[in-house]
């Protein structure tokens, strides 16, 4: 039975920051002559209208839909806080994914302000503060991050750190887990993942020797984290995937059982995070999802075709959360964090 598990939201392609590793916010080299170029996102997005009605589906679809709402930064829509509202009132769960930098907080503290409360909220922070070294965005964004989320703690039930690896920051990598179990910040971990093809539009990596491959070290720091019992998403059965898959080699198998959906900015429904496809985005998502929450079959041919045709695996782990939860249902209140533990 197709089920989807989790949607993710590309509300906007703008954003303030231009991390070194994300091409959605900026045109890129060689990009493939069926994609648009940055300013079509930007001149056609989404209106709010066309948002709620599609959350409406999704939760008549399946009320256990898990919606993760991107960017680019999504606190740059002015109508976030509308959309917020509206998720708050029909009970859908989600959490909006930040970069939390200096520039984001008056749309937070808006916010705030102008909802009832938040129920989720997952920011960027990365082993990088460490060492402080290289992409000076990413080291500003996970610094100013780590501090606010200990003051969002507070007053925001679901607080996440978001946590990209590479290969050499992973050395850091239980350190920061350890550090935001104590303040009660749950972590989703997530390696740095590469350009396989132009096709790959969400990643600006091509360099192969960023990324982490298998080895005894990475099996040891995850295991220690499960032995300890860190706040991570799903970790029991979550980080033994990720580490079967390193260093890029998921399948999915979306098309076998549409577990996980992406909407980019304009509405279309993407292939997946990681690869727009040229099949898919054809339609928006209102016509692959009805009223009454049935799904149009285009869905599952166009998204197979698109799969065989552009994907070369990645190592996204969220696409995996999904794929587990098909599987287990249960998992879904690891996702929501029905329950979180402090050292």
């Amino acid at each position: 039975m197709d089920q989807i598990q989790i949607v993710s939201w590309l509300l906007t392609r703008r954003c303030n920051l231009r991390c070194s590793y994300c091409a959605i916010s900026r045109d890129y080299k060689d990009i493939p002559k069926e994609y648009p170029k940055l300013s079509y996102y930007i001149k056609h997005e989404m209106s709010t209208d066309f948002v709620l009605d599609s959350l409406s589906r999704l939760k008549a679809h399946n009320p256990h839909c898990f919606m993760l709402f991107y960017g680019g930064e999504p606190l740059l829509r002015t109508d976030l806080p509308d959309i917020i509202n509206f998720c708050n009132k029909n009970n859908i769960s989600y959490s909006i994914i930040t970069n939390n930098s200096d520039e984001v907080q008056p749309f937070i503290e808006s916010l705030l302000s102008s909802t009832d409360h938040i129920q989720g909220l997952t920011s960027s922070i990365d082993p990088i503060i460490f060492s402080k070294k290289g992409d000076s965005d990413r080291v500003k964004k996970s610094l100013a991050g780590l501090e606010r989320l200990k003051e969002y703690s507070s007053y925001i039930k679901d607080i996440v750190a978001e946590i990209t690896v590479d290969k050499d920051t992973i050395k850091d990598l239980y350190t920061l887990v350890y550090e935001l179990t104590k303040l009660g910040i749950c972590s989703d971990i997530t390696f740095i993942d590469i350009a396989k093809s132009p096709y790959y539009d969400f990643s600006n990596v091509s360099d192969e020797r960023v990324l982490v491959d298998k080895s005894p070290e990475i099996s040891l720091i995850f295991n220690e984290i499960i032995r300890d019992g860190l706040n991570v998403h799903m970790a029991k059965v979550l980080l033994p995937k990720i580490y079967e898959i390193l260093p890029a080699e998921l399948d999915c198998e979306v098309e076998k059982n549409v577990h996980n959906l992406t909407i980019d900015a304009d509405g279309s429904v993407r292939l997946c995070l990681r690869i727009r496809g040229v099949m898919t985005p054809k339609l928006k998502l209102n016509n692959y999802i009805q009223k009454d929450g049935s799904l149009n079959p285009d869905l599952k041919k166009f998204l197979s075709r698109d799969k065989a045709a552009y994907c070369r695996r990645c190592n996204w782990s969220c696409i995996i959360m999904s794929q587990l939860m098909t599987k287990n249902p249960n998992l879904f209140n690891d996702l929501i964090h029905t329950k979180v533990r402090e050292l």
